[in-house]
């Protein structure tokens, strides 16, 4: 699509609700996947990317800020709670599909919308705390053409909004820089803010709020790629030693066990 006016920007932040890390994991029968957790919350790397935007929002008046949830009906609660903290719309993405989803589906349907809509600027989280892939902003940047920086700690938008200078993090605490052409897609390092919390003037209107749901049975999608052959609660393979004695015999003992398995020369 075509930009309506060039004074003004719209950012699109891709959000995801995953199972709350307090609720009880329990796999089901076919040990495919887990049984679905009636408590749900938004995955703590699409806030940090959501707080980012908002900031951008906060210095820029004219910029419009889209939500996009791609899953179930319990999605719609996450997207309100983005309007209640700022967002302008909420997009839904419904699919209801039982068991693992693979990230390349995920991301084709996130590339169907944003090709039928202009954004300046896409945000997703660097990756969800329950897949903890880190592949549907990259693979929806691949599949929309756009320029892509991932797991992003630092950015910045060019005064005439047309570039943004990102920094993202890298391993040994390395920071890489680069500037890049808008529109571009950006995976945001959770960590990174402090995400603000829902305002009640916001919570009201968000309560209020239509959302655009679309069923991704009418879109276009890619072939899932990736089958979860079974998913499994880890093993308890190691023991544990319990060193008796003296301080002098214990540190002694540590020491030698150490040694052995070459942790120390």
């Amino acid at each position: 699509g075509l930009r309506r006016n060039p004074f003004e920007m719209k950012i699109l932040v891709c959000i995801k609700p995953i199972p709350d890390p307090e609720s009880f994991i329990v796999i089901d029968d076919s040990q495919n996947w887990i049984i679905p957790s009636d408590l749900f919350k938004m995955n703590r790397f699409d806030e940090s990317a959501l707080e980012e935007a908002l900031s951008i929002r906060d210095r820029y008046k004219s910029v419009g800020l889209d939500v996009l949830s791609v899953g179930p009906e319990n999605s719609k609660d996450v997207i309100r709670r983005a309007l209640g903290m700022g967002a302008d719309a909420g997009i839904h993405i419904f699919c209801d599909a039982d068991g693992y989803v693979s990230p390349f589906l995920t991301a084709s349907y996130i590339a169907s919308y944003i090709k039928e809509s202009y954004y300046d600027l896409i945000f997703t989280g660097a990756m969800s705390e329950d897949y903890m892939q880190g592949q549907v902003g990259p693979l929806a940047a691949e599949m929309t053409g756009l320029p892509c920086v991932s797991f992003v700690v630092k950015q910045e938008i060019s005064p005439d909004q047309k570039s943004i200078y990102v920094e993202r993090e890298m391993d040994g605490g390395l920071i890489e820089s680069f500037e890049l052409a808008l529109p571009a897609l950006l995976t945001i390092q959770g960590g990174i803010n402090k995400p603000r919390y829902p305002s009640l003037s916001n919570v009201l209107r968000a309560n209020r709020a239509g959302i655009r749901t679309i069923n991704s049975d009418l879109i276009s999608k890619t072939d899932p790629k990736q089958i979860n052959s079974r998913i499994t609660i880890p093993e308890k393979k190691r023991e544990g030693y319990v060193l008796s004695g003296s301080v002098q015999e214990k540190a002694s003992k540590l020491i030698h066990i150490l040694s052995q398995k070459s942790f120390i020369n």
